[in-house]
């Protein structure tokens, strides 16, 4: 029987990736984890083994703080047991957990590795047993997460996961933005107060005649054949046509590079809420995947109003909080009023709280000739 060893600590996702990447290898799991991390809170553990599927494990529980607790709880685990090999990767866990757990293994007949994976690097480096000139080995990582088993590693219920409305609508309407910005922007503002209307959504009807009108209307400017769509039936146009159409259109596009930099992609994803966490946002216009890291999208039609903007920096924090430091957020906008109109740049002050955030904003000037021609230049697309 083989043995894979992981360091269990807050970031979840360098263990599920190393798991997955060698599951042919191992046949059991040991996660050296610490009270804290397995508290019902976190329950690390937890979110790791349901991310890998049913196994055989142990969950060993060290003082994360002392060498001999560790040191002796490994020489208690591995009395009387036998192992063909062992596979261990000390990438989680604390500073002292990783030196403790290292000492142990090395040099040991059954150690078949030990491992380690740096900071936004796309392959683990092997410590144990160095390679030639007492350099470390580098081991590709091969495995692919999908967001579905990236959100599940972090211990995240999903609500729910959209789909697209009207992909060739949706392109048709950023072809017709550029030229009628008005109409999008007057368009946006009717429908917005039924989409965030209190108590139970609104739908627009008849009977709001001088709104319906209104909005028939623009639908006609548009060229659009204001009969295909029933506002008063379904709230799906009412969510469309007031900023539903753009995220589309940008999942639509950057859809074109999955399987090529980009792993995988949703919209509009629905998280469950966790008790206590009643006012957190648990809604993301479009994440997806490349190279085991996550990138969440907020998609924004219209001008951005200083609660919009508060609003977005206050749920990446939340992200930072629930999905780890390496999550890259955007801020994909087709208004106007977050430049400044000499520079063309971003103002001081927007700038400023974007890089405190690590929130990239990408304006409509980078999105007219195509968001996948942008982000395969930011994702380095090959």
């Amino acid at each position: 029987m083989n043995l894979a060893v992981v360091l269990v600590s807050d970031q979840t996702i360098p263990n599920v990736v190393y798991l997955k990447n060698i599951e042919k290898k191992w046949d059991k799991v040991l996660l050296i984890s610490t009270k804290n991390m397995e508290a019902p809170k976190k329950n690390k553990s937890k979110a790791i083994l349901s991310a890998i599927g049913k196994v055989d494990y142990d969950v060993l529980v060290v003082d994360e703080n002392m060498l001999f607790d560790i040191r002796e709880k490994l020489k208690n685990y591995f009395e009387g047991k036998r192992f063909d090999k062992i596979f261990v990767n000390i990438t989680g866990g604390t500073k002292i957990m990783s030196l403790a757990t290292y000492n142990f293994f090395k040099d040991k007949s059954f150690t078949e590795n030990i491992v380690y994976l740096p900071i936004g690097s796309t392959s683990y480096k092997q410590i144990y047993p160095l390679g030639d000139d007492d350099k470390a080995i580098d081991l590709p990582i091969t495995y692919k997460m999908d967001v579905e088993g990236y959100l599940k590693a972090l211990g995240v219920g999903i609500e729910s996961i959209g789909k697209p409305v009207n992909p060739r609508l949706s392109k048709k309407l950023f072809g017709l933005f550029f030229d009628k910005r008005w109409i999008f922007f007057e368009l946006t503002t009717i429908l917005r107060n039924y989409r965030n209307s209190d108590g139970p959504k609104k739908l627009l009807k008849p009977s709001s005649l001088n709104d319906f009108n209104k909005v028939l209307g623009f639908l006609q400017l548009l060229g659009l054949n204001e009969k295909e769509f029933d506002f008063s039936k379904d709230r799906t146009w009412i969510d469309y046509f007031s900023g539903g159409w753009f995220e589309e259109y940008v999942y639509s596009e950057l859809e074109k590079l999955k399987g090529i930099c980009i792993d995988d992609i949703k919209i509009n994803i629905k998280l469950e809420r966790k008790s206590g966490d009643a006012k957190m946002p648990n809604e993301f216009d479009v994440i997806f995947i490349v190279s085991n890291s996550l990138n969440i999208i907020e998609c924004k039609s219209g001008d951005l109003s200083g609660f919009e903007l508060s609003n977005t920096f206050y749920k990446v924090a939340y992200l930072n909080r629930i999905f780890g430091l390496s999550a890259k957020s955007y801020l994909v906008s087709l208004g106007e009023n977050i430049f400044d109109n000499k520079t063309g740049k971003l103002k001081p002050s927007i700038d400023s709280k974007s890089k405190v955030f690590g929130v990239s904003f990408v304006s409509y000037k980078n999105v007219k000739d195509g968001i996948d021609n942008y982000f395969k230049q930011k994702l380095l697309c090959k």
